[in-house]
């Protein structure tokens, strides 16, 4: 999975801010770096989780049963949280699916499930009565000093930074990563709502309100601290016009299909790997739509996006 940063804020209710996943490696490294600051898991009051990807909270229920601590979230990762079993295998059909209408090999969508299954070894549920949700704007204090709950959806639905404004600060997860673009990740609706995120529309929003607050420097969940947040999302807002742009000129000579798009832009992408090349495609997708830029036809099953200007 790759290393991921956690951090830990000091102070009356000590904080860890997500987790690593489930393993036996990260479990004894995140022991160890805790150990060197006099800290154990039974010292942690509340766990923060930024987002409800198992590599940001899979140590979260081992920390919970050790701590009795809280874990504060956005309320969108509840079940993700408390019901992570459930609430993964609720992908499974939804993501056959896409893979369906988007024009892609079944046996693709079927080890893109398989590989989903393996993840889901890789955390566990937390006890439903230490959840709390949490919202925009709400205030915590972190290390003494009061921060800031920002919700900023994209790479996923439930996703929230940490601003400190004071000393211009923003913990930004995986919103913001200096040296690669966070995938806008395809997800299915939330439990009682019926429209799937659209996800690229919302990150970019996210984006442009990051590049509104006053931050000094970004700590992200992966790689090294961000010195200059609006150089990099004005970066960012670019790289993702010019592929809107590309795009736009495949399907207008030679693609219609998300998965013909995908084979365009990403030739070498087989079986998992797919699913995040069509989650970038199909974010795309959305913004043109959402543009006016194309229009989607739904016929034999497939999803066919047709330019209007061609139309």
């Amino acid at each position: 999975m790759g290393p991921i940063n956690v951090y830990l804020a000091d102070g009356a209710e000590l904080t860890l801010i997500d987790t690593g996943p489930q393993d036996p490696p990260t479990l004894d490294a995140l022991r160890a770096e805790l150990r060197a600051r006099g800290v154990a898991f039974k010292d942690i009051r509340r766990i923060i989780v930024t987002h409800a990807h198992v590599d940001h909270f899979g140590l979260a229920a081992q920390i919970v049963a050790e701590s009795d601590a809280p874990v504060l979230s956005h309320r969108l990762n509840q079940w993700w949280l408390t019901d992570f079993k459930r609430e993964w295998e609720r992908r499974y059909d939804f993501y056959r699916d896409v893979f369906a209408r988007s024009g892609a090999p079944l046996e693709y969508a079927e080890k893109v499930v398989a590989g989903m299954q393996r993840l889901a070894d890789y955390a566990d549920s937390v006890p439903a009565d230490h959840f709390v949700p949490l919202e925009e704007g709400d205030a915590l204090r972190l290390g003494g000093e009061p921060w800031r709950v920002v919700y900023a959806p994209g790479h996923a639905h439930g996703l929230i930074c940490l601003h400190d404004p004071a000393s211009r600060t923003l913990i930004s997860s995986d919103h913001l990563l200096r040296d690669i673009t966070s995938n806008p990740v395809m997800e299915p609706s939330a439990r009682g709502e019926t429209a799937r995120p659209r996800a690229l529309i919302d990150y970019m929003a996210s984006m442009e309100r990051t590049a509104r607050l006053n931050v000094g420097i970004a700590l992200p969940a992966h790689g090294e601290p961000i010195d200059h947040v609006s150089a990099l999302v004005n970066q960012r807002m670019a790289f993702h016009r010019a592929r809107l742009d590309q795009i736009e000129q495949q399907l207008e000579c030679c693609a219609q299909t998300p998965y013909e798009i995908c084979n365009i832009l990403f030739p070498k992408l087989r079986s998992f790997d797919t699913f995040l090349g069509l989650s970038e495609v199909i974010g795309h997708l959305d913004v043109l739509e959402a543009e006016g830029r194309v229009r989607l036809d739904v016929s034999d099953g497939l999803w066919r996006y047709i330019p209007t200007r061609r139309s």
